[in-house]
């Protein structure tokens, strides 16, 4: 009766060990649920196929643009970083975050912002992550979300990856309260959020044929960060217009950079 016992706990806990080892290892585009001022909301991440290796992995969080908003989170990894990570996975040696931004709001609405950060901490909290390596990026919409994040929140990132973002407001879109889009218009509003971020290594991207999001958006923020002396880089897609995040996602210069950055030599010069 006693080995009977010791072999069924022996298999019981191995079972146990498997599964678990199981749960630790999934990899690819997972569904995440997270809980917002009392709702719930679902956001995708995506986690290589070598994690976990024993280390500690680099952390992206990217903000879709507007035809992605809704309650479909799986919308936020079709365009944009997720497509580019399906087509090339081996240059993206990270572990991606993909919130969705519910239909009508924008990324610098309270609501957003809580549910991009929220899932960032989620995802902290469940996976080996380091935290001198955590990237922000976004497009269109989201790379708005991205200048307006970093500007209010400045000590969270490595380095940002800005793709076809607007700095003043447009498509009907009024500035939240609190926010530098609220308080500063003209050239002011482009100087306050370079100099907000001056000290994150940043990296721009824009199609010099965008038909949705102005070109000068990105080249004045790369005019007014270049002339505080920040680093900062700028790739203008001649021949592409607003999709251009098919380029810059691809742009094998623009992604090696990014990686190499980390936070602990950004706050050491902040």
């Amino acid at each position: 009766m006693c080995l009977v016992k010791l072999f069924l706990s022996a298999l019981i806990l191995n079972s146990v060990v498997c599964f678990a080892d199981q749960e630790k290892h999934h990899t690819g585009f997972i569904n995440q649920a997270i809980e917002v001022d009392g709702k719930p909301y679902q956001y995708q991440i995506y986690v290589p196929q070598n994690y976990p290796m024993d280390k500690k992995w680099p952390v992206m969080l990217f903000l879709h643009g507007a035809g992605e908003r809704g309650d479909n989170a799986l919308m936020a990894t079709e365009v944009g970083l997720g497509s580019a990570i399906r087509r090339r996975p081996e240059q993206f040696p990270t572990i991606a975050i993909f919130p969705q931004c519910p239909e009508t709001l924008w990324w610098s609405t309270p609501l957003c912002e809580k549910i991009a950060l929220t899932a960032l901490e989620d995802t902290k909290n469940k996976y080996l992550i380091n935290n001198d390596k955590t990237y922000l990026t976004g497009v269109s919409m989201g790379g708005f979300g991205a200048w307006e994040l970093a500007s209010k929140h400045p000590d969270m990132w490595s380095a940002l990856l800005v793709i076809a973002g607007r700095v003043k407001p447009g498509g009907g879109h009024q500035p939240v309260e609190g926010s530098i889009s609220y308080q500063y218009k003209g050239s002011d509003l482009y100087k306050m959020t370079a100099m907000a971020v001056s000290h994150i290594p940043t990296w721009i991207a824009h199609g010099g044929k965008d038909e949705i999001v102005p070109v000068k958006e990105s080249r004045l923020m790369y005019k007014y960060l270049k002339e505080i002396g920040a680093d900062v880089n700028y790739h203008e897609f001649s021949d592409s217009w607003h999709n251009v995040w098919d380029d810059a996602y691809a742009d094998t210069e623009a992604i090696t950079w990014l990686f190499q950055q980390t936070k602990h030599s950004v706050m050491k010069e902040y």
